[in-house]
């Protein structure tokens, strides 16, 4: 796609992607495929320097310090999220920075009046979006479309909802992208939710956004480009966007950040003080009792994997040099998805019958980024309308050097391909 990428695909695919020549890898939703590049460019920084624990003062702890928060502030810079606004905490990937929030909400809610929240989640929403819920002792609601949520910020008494009190705490969360179908979610929700004018009267409501999926093939400066229309929490899957290195982030909107910094737990790294002995019992945490605007420093438990913070510095390097811009990805992931889409709509048996039963809109409205992910989920069928089961379209994928995704998607059952 020379008009897109300013360079031919397959120039990109021989040079820096030697390791997918075995076969079609059609699992980016899994993983993306790593580029060869920032391998090369991650082993020769640390055969050429030494980097230490950044809690300790020396100078190759020093190294590893300054490192950490450049890329921390690059990574940023490529979300779209304006480091004055926004903060950014490594984690081991998206279900921990969902569980990150989800605890910080279970113990500040334990010091409200009800000592418990409310937690409203969309029927797309990943698994760990779904655990949440066993933190609210019951006070929780999956939200089974688009339209009842469109109801609920309008009014929730005609949404059928019972809802939470004046007094309580409230978290709403849902996915940027379905993983099961690729379907897009409208990002308005994230301000509707805190604008809407009956839940000002609640004593916090916030949202959290599920971005792993929506933001392997997205431009984020779409999330986070408006401040005040941008998500409360959003966790992100960094390795589902460059390969490598294995990580996850959790992006805070800094206004929100305080309800993070109130959780009960505290680990090696997050706290400058702890009183133990002589019946005390004690801590005083880093974050913005400290630095105000250092939100992250009071939240990454323990010792930061530094090095692959390091290698995740690479990563963005080489994706810019490759891609340009995640417009680009976007473009051309978009037309990937439409062209796959019409040559499953029109595989048919001998006896006419359509080979496949898909799963997202027409042609059209998977051409449209804004609405589709290039995700397209489907069944395969025999002549006589039976479904093959798809452990076994799995197997002859395999065989063929094609490399899907098959089963459960952490949300309902069924058959996907990414591209």
């Amino acid at each position: 796609m020379k008009d897109t990428y300013g360079d031919r695909v397959e120039d990109i695919r021989l040079k820096e992607y030697p390791h997918m020549k075995h076969g079609v890898y059609l699992d980016h939703s899994g993983a993306t495929m790593y580029a060869k590049s920032a391998i090369e460019g991650f082993t020769h920084k640390m055969a050429s320097n030494l980097y230490g624990n950044p809690h300790s003062e020396n100078l190759p702890a020093k190294l590893s310090g300054t490192m950490v928060d450049e890329v921390r502030q690059d990574m940023l810079y490529f979300l779209g999220a304006d480091p004055k606004h926004f903060d950014l905490v490594f984690v081991a990937n998206a279900t921990a920075a969902i569980k990150l929030v989800a605890e910080s909400f279970r113990d500040l809610a334990e010091k409200s009046q009800s000592g418990r929240f409310w937690y409203g989640y969309h029927r797309d929403a990943h698994t760990s979006l779904v655990g949440v819920r066993e933190y609210t002792h019951g006070r929780h609601h999956c939200f089974g479309s688009d339209t009842e949520v469109e109801r609920w910020l309008q009014s929730p008494g005609t949404a059928g909802i019972n809802h939470f009190g004046e007094s309580d705490l409230a978290l709403f969360a849902y996915p940027g992208q379905s993983n099961m179908c690729g379907r897009r979610l409208p990002l308005s929700w994230n301000g509707h939710v805190r604008h809407s004018e009956h839940l000002q009267n609640t004593y916090i409501q916030d949202t959290l956004f599920d971005a792993a999926a929506l933001a392997m093939t997205s431009p984020m400066n779409k999330v986070f480009g408006n401040v005040d229309e941008a998500p409360d929490f959003t966790c992100l899957s960094l390795y589902k966007i460059f390969g490598f290195p294995d990580l996850g982030a959790l992006v805070i909107r800094k206004e929100s950040g305080h309800i993070l910094t109130l959780r009960k737990y505290f680990g090696g790294g997050t706290v400058t003080m702890v009183g133990t002995m002589g019946g005390q019992s004690w801590h005083r945490s880093k974050g913005p009792q400290v630095h105000p605007y250092r939100l992250h420093d009071g939240l990454e438990d323990g010792t930061l994997p530094f090095h692959s913070i390091l290698a995740l510095g690479e990563a963005l390097t080489v994706h810019r040099r490759l891609f340009k811009s995640m417009e680009f990805i976007s473009i051309h992931t978009s037309r990937l998805t439409t062209r796959l889409y019409s040559g499953l709509a029109r595989l048919q048996h001998v006896n006419g019958r359509a080979v496949c039963r898909i799963y997202c809109g027409s042609a059209q409205g998977v051409s449209d980024s804004a609405k589709q992910g290039p995700v397209i989920a489907f069944n395969v069928k025999t002549a006589n309308g039976q479904y093959v089961p798809y452990t076994e379209v799995e197997r002859l994928a395999n065989n063929a050097g094609i490399f899907i995704r098959s089963g459960g998607r952490c949300t309902k059952s069924g058959s996907s391909i990414g591209d």
